[in-house]
């Protein structure tokens, strides 16, 4: 069932405002706690959100009594959102690694989470100097709120918006007061009864350790799982005025920095901060020994469940290469652009472009069955037309490029394909050729979507696959009467490299779970009979599309 964003806003902001906060005290706050829906937790939230709202919204409170009740709405958002985040990650109550979960559910998250870091600002601005209870409690204060700020950060991310500089200009603020009144490492129960303890230094360098990992070129779960994995982490890394032979990366806590690697950062006014990440690595590196002998696919138990063992362990893989001495590079150098593009997203309608691959001239025995592919092509053109047609609605441009990639604008409302991993093929107009591309980035802008495209294929190519099990003469005879009938027996394979018929081997792309490691398919030559063809190996298997190297296993009539 579908989270109703709609009505967790018109719970949590539609309502009208009430002549008082109905928390006037701490009993009354618990009290009205007591009364809050069981097994609801998206209504609960809203309620708890509403609260906040209301409560960031009037003057009448001190910041001491401002600050007892929202720790108490604070605690009781806990397992609120463990139980919204495990329906956003297992909506049938076990992972499914290739699939995210309903995103109004991080809409409504990212919501709640707004209100409980404003409300904590507030409390930290007006309270800082004249409140007894914010001076004592002001390590306690100032780490929640930067780990409001983390969670509306990992957010973003997952929701590809735009407001990632301002929370930066906000997280390093916090970082930059606590460090001033000395109490950025003073240790705090990280929530009520829990076993372990924060800081607001341990807050912000797991907010640092999520931006080390890109995320920005990862899935919404990922970036969950990423920002879990950064909270086990950052209690081991140590954050230096002083670079060490193991402070690899660096922050300027001013403006809306960001982390990066301590020799590329550019010198500034403001001394940067150095961060050392080797002591957690290790750890990290203990987590690939554990369940060697359990089935990847079983659910995780050490972050909050939701996730697999497999994926699991691709997220630790990613953060020690990320948080390692030896990072990859980021970006290769890019060319400014500005070149008019057309970009078609999916599968489906990215064969429909790509040209199909050259048959070469057919002989005389041939002619029946090259009458009949004729008909076959002038029907799929058709609907490549209409494909194409729709797939046209709004111009995108080509902003950069580098070796490897492309970097595209185009209106948020002509990409409703736009996600991670997404298939993509592109044309730099005036020209001819389309590109074959796969979005690994994505950012908005207002109602831009920024999109950084690595290039598959310059010169992709189009190839039918008939699977064996199917009888040829059926087949053809069907095709011939019903373009449903081809579709439903035959598929398309795409080409990263042009070749001529009989195929020499290579890789190509196939739709979403077609084959698998020895999979076999037959593709039908110009001058009659059949090449076959096998899978020697999957390089990626994803939501959108296979790659996969496959070798010739000769022709056959």
């Amino acid at each position: 069932m579908a989270f109703d964003l709609a009505r967790f806003r018109d719970l949590a902001f539609a309502r009208a405002p009430l002549p008082d906060h109905p928390m006037q005290t701490e009993e009354e706050a618990k009290k009205l706690i007591g009364l809050l829906p069981d097994n609801d937790p998206g209504h609960a939230l809203a309620e708890l959100t509403q609260w906040t709202a209301s409560l960031n919204a009037t003057s009448e409170f001190t910041p001491g009594r401002r600050a007892r009740i929202l720790q108490l709405l604070d605690d009781a958002s806990r397992v609120l959102w463990r139980e919204l985040g495990q329906q956003y990650l297992a909506p049938a109550g076990a992972p499914i690694e290739a699939m995210d979960g309903d995103a109004a559910i991080l809409r409504a998250m990212a919501d709640s989470a707004s209100e409980f870091a404003n409300g904590l600002a507030i409390v930290l601005d007006t309270g800082e100097e004249g409140s007894k209870l914010v001076a004592e409690n002001y390590a306690l204060l100032s780490g929640r709120t930067l780990r409001w700020l983390g969670r509306r950060l990992a957010l973003t991310y997952m929701l590809q918006g735009a407001h990632a500089t301002a929370i930066w200009e906000r997280l390093h603020r916090r970082f930059r007061l606590a460090v001033a009144r000395g109490v950025v490492r003073d240790m705090f129960p990280a929530h009520r009864g829990a076993h372990y303890n924060s800081s607001t230094q341990i807050e912000y360098v797991r907010a640092l350790l999520l931006e080390l990992a890109h995320p920005d070129a990862l899935r919404p779960r990922e970036i969950e799982l990423v920002y879990r994995i950064a909270a086990r982490a950052a209690p081991a890394v140590r954050l230096e005025t002083e670079r060490s032979d193991e402070a690899n990366f660096a922050v300027v806590a001013l403006a809306d920095g960001r982390p990066n690697k301590a020799a590329l950062l550019k010198k500034k006014a403001e001394a940067p901060w150095y961060i050392a990440t080797a002591n957690c690595l290790q750890r990290l590196r203990g987590l690939l020994e554990r369940d060697l002998g359990r089935d990847p696919a079983e659910e995780d138990t050490l972050f909050g469940r939701g996730f697999t063992i497999r994926e699991r362990n691709a997220m630790v893989k990613r953060v020690l290469e990320h948080w390692g001495l030896d990072p990859p590079v980021r970006r290769a150098q890019r060319v400014p652009m500005a070149a008019p593009a057309r970009v078609l997203g999916g599968f489906e309608n990215v064969v429909t472009v790509i040209p199909a691959l050259d048959k070469g001239t057919p002989g005389d025995a041939a002619a029946a069955r090259r009458e009949l592919q004729l008909k076959l092509d002038q029907t799929s053109k058709t609907l490549s037309r209409a494909k194409l047609r729709a797939g046209r609605v709004g111009a995108a441009r080509v902003i950069d490029a580098s070796a490897g990639g492309l970097g595209v604008a185009i209106k948020r409302a002509d990409a409703p394909w736009a996600s991670h991993g997404a298939l993509l093929a592109i044309k730099i107009e005036p020209g001819n050729d389309w590109f074959l591309g796969v979005l690994r980035r994505i950012f908005s802008i207002e109602d831009e979507l920024r999109l950084g495209v690595q290039i598959l294929a310059a010169r992709p190519h189009v190839v039918a696959l008939r699977t064996e099990t199917v009888k040829r003469d059926e087949v053809w005879e069907e095709a011939m009467r019903f373009e449903a009938t081809f579709k439903e027996h035959y598929q398309r394979g795409i080409l990263c490299e042009a070749q001529r018929l009989p195929l020499k081997g290579g890789e190509m792309l196939l739709t979403p779970k077609l084959g698998g490691r020895g999979t076999q398919f037959n593709i039908p030559l110009a001058q009659g009979g059949e090449q076959r063809i096998r899978i020697e190996r999957l390089l990626e298997n994803t939501l959108h599309y296979q790659r996969v190297v496959f070798e010739s296993l000769g022709d056959k009539h």
